[in-house]
């Protein structure tokens, strides 16, 4: 299928607008893409227009694109609901989800792309629902100051296999499982072993089990904190020797960092935005840098790192 990006990037009449319709377009692309890589061949267009031409839609996405936090803010209240937090789950995971559910005889009440954080990471997500750190949620042990069903549910962090999951009798809970990001960051798989995995992961009874279990006398929203980029394939990379000295200096092999001086506005386009107290990479872009850029990574801003899926099931 083909898409008007440059209509959708260069054209809209807001940058709401546009992020509405990036979104509409990814998932679009996205549930009908044949592999992981096709997605991301598919996102190298959108990608390049909005880090070379239309860079202020990056620096418009905090406040304009539809956040997947502000989303579960509003769902998650009164009672018999469930929110599965699959960390780093990406676009990529979206066919496949669709494909087992339908397998399942399970019909979504509703499916659309939300957007991470800025930047796109796991930290910057919890702090957006009221928490300190993912790690606040374990064993129940929930702050006061957390965001969904005011505070009013069971909470946990788990990495076990999902048939091994608990699931408590409690009528509304937050689940965040950390399966998909140990796989890319404790693990250090390869974009292709992480594809299979998560392939055979998510179409597996184990997993569906503890998804029917969740839904037991509870509505459930399956989606995530980040998507995830696979450097390997970015499109772009940084050859000038100022700009690659200073992103090493500044970023090292990472897509987002603390600040700790202003960011240098001396590139045109711009490499760097600035949110959230953090120097942010913008776009499909790596450097050379020793030991050399991690194959898959999160963090900056690309279409892949801050787009997720946001699916509802009803309950049983």
């Amino acid at each position: 299928m083909s898409t008007d990006w440059s209509g959708i990037i260069l054209d809209s009449e807001s940058p709401q607008d546009a992020w509405a319709e990036i979104f509409s377009a990814l998932q679009l692309l996205s549930r009908s893409s044949s592999s992981p890589v096709a997605l991301h061949d598919a996102t190298v267009i959108p990608d390049r227009l909005l880090t070379e031409a239309a860079w202020e839609l990056w620096e418009a996405f905090p406040m304009h694109a539809e956040k997947t936090s502000d989303n579960l803010k509003g769902w998650a209240v009164g009672s018999g609901k469930a929110v599965l937090i699959l960390d780093a789950l990406s676009l990529r995971e979206l066919p496949i989800l669709m494909g087992a559910a339908e397998a399942r005889g399970i019909q979504p009440v509703q499916v659309k792309v939300t957007g991470s954080e800025c930047p796109s990471t796991t930290d910057h997500f919890a702090k957006s629902l009221g928490l300190p750190s993912r790690s606040a949620l374990a064993n129940d042990g929930k702050p006061g100051t957390f965001a969904l069903f005011g505070g009013n549910c069971y909470t946990d962090v788990v990495s076990l296999p999902f048939e091994d999951c608990a699931v408590p009798p409690s009528p509304n809970m937050v689940i965040w499982h950390s399966w998909l990001d140990d796989l890319i960051h404790l693990q250090n798989k390869l974009p292709d072993q992480i594809a299979g995995i998560a392939t055979s992961t998510l179409q597996s009874d184990g997993f569906w089990n503890f998804v029917n279990r969740l839904r037991q006398g509870r509505g459930l929203i399956v989606t995530s904190d980040h998507g995830y980029a696979v450097s390997k394939r970015f499109s772009s990379e940084v050859e000038d020797p100022d700009a690659i000295e200073i992103l090493r200096k500044t970023f090292g092999a990472s897509r987002n960092k603390a600040v700790s001086e202003p960011w240098q506005k001396r590139f045109m386009p711009p490499i760097v935005m600035t949110n959230n107290n953090q120097h942010v990479v913008m776009g499909q872009r790596k450097w050379k840098v020793q030991g050399g850029f991690p194959h898959v990574c999160h963090g900056g801003m690309s279409l892949l790192e801050v787009t997720v899926p946001y699916m509802e099931f009803p309950a049983l």
